[in-house]
């Protein structure tokens, strides 16, 4: 009978953007009703950038539909504000990726990619605008990486954005994130850029960061683009470095298990599957329990369909 069971558990895995933190249900709650004041408390009261992006995330994973009424009359009351620019950017950013889809370019209309174009200039604009009003926000300049990858503007540009991120906050989680994107060969980059940016990152970040998780993406992205495919994830020098990466982040005593640690958690989670290190995989997957991320996941088809099987896969290579 345990094949039922275990297929009754993969229906108990739900996506939940707020991992069920409080506060980002508060501001679900808040973004419905329109209660920008409540909002703008919400991000004030933030103890640092982390949470601040972690409310970002939350924001960028609802529907991608264009900025809410209630932004205009946050920023028509204080315009010197800029919290509102910067959540403008996040929802401009979306509703790009609405229009363009996430199909392969060569299926995606000019009208869509004309569409796709003037949203994500628009999301700059309110960028540019966040800058000016606070030029220490890491948040903008991190999200100036992501504008700059959908205008394709080059890594040099994005180096340049890069630079600016961590100035003003040194272990920038997203702007390190995104320019590990810019490096991989998917975007003009090299299997060999990526790999060293997310070695030398890891060597010199803090013991216990959440950049930790660069690592397993970029051998995860050298698996997708090599010949061997998930295999290459199986040679051992590979492993030993993401067991390594591991090590010195997720398993680290001072690693941060706050709201959204599921998407790290679950990048070692896949590439450990898929190399065959069932053990590590296993234990990621106790931490992580019912409520992934949704990436990895969404790369290999619906993210908690995914994630479910995965486990269960991992599950019965140890016999549990």
């Amino acid at each position: 009978m345990w094949p039922f069971r275990r297929a009754a558990k993969a229906e108990s895995v739900t996506l939940d953007p707020t991992f069920g933190d409080k506060d980002a249900n508060s501001l679900l709650s808040y973004v419905h009703s329109g209660d920008w004041r409540a909002i703008r408390d919400l991000f004030a009261t933030a103890p640092d950038s982390n949470r601040r992006y972690f409310y970002l995330c939350v924001l960028g994973e609802g529907p991608q539909q264009k900025p809410p009424a209630w932004l205009d009359e946050w920023t028509a009351a204080e315009p010197a504000a800029a919290t509102p620019r910067l959540i403008r950017a996040v929802y401009l950013i979306q509703w790009a990726w609405q229009a363009r889809t996430a199909k392969q370019a060569k299926y995606v209309s000019q009208e869509q990619f004309a569409t796709f174009f003037r949203r994500l200039k628009l999301a700059e604009d309110a960028l540019d605008e966040c800058i000016a009003r606070a030029p220490d926000e890491p948040l903008a300049w991190s999200n100036l990486l992501i504008t700059a990858m959908g205008r394709q503007l080059g890594l040099e540009e994005a180096e340049r954005r890069f630079e600016q991120a961590i100035a003003h906050v040194r272990w920038n989680t997203p702007a390190h994130y995104t320019l590990l994107q810019h490096r991989c060969a998917k975007w003009g980059g090299s299997d060999e850029l990526a790999l060293t940016f997310a070695r030398e990152t890891v060597a010199g970040m803090p013991a216990g960061h959440r950049l930790g998780g660069m690592v397993p993406i970029a051998h995860f992205e050298v698996a997708l683009q090599s010949d061997e495919g998930f295999d290459y994830l199986k040679r051992p020098e590979v492993v030993a470095e993401v067991e390594a990466a591991a090590d010195k982040s997720i398993r680290h005593p001072a690693f941060d298990r706050g709201p959204g640690f599921q998407g790290v958690e679950g990048w070692f989670a896949m590439v450990f599957a898929k190399a065959g290190a069932h053990r590590s995989a296993a234990e990621c997957f106790d931490r992580i329990g019912d409520v992934p991320d949704e990436q990895p996941w969404s790369y290999l088809g619906k993210a908690e369909v995914v994630y479910a099987r995965t486990r269960n896969e991992v599950r019965r290579a140890l016999g549990r």
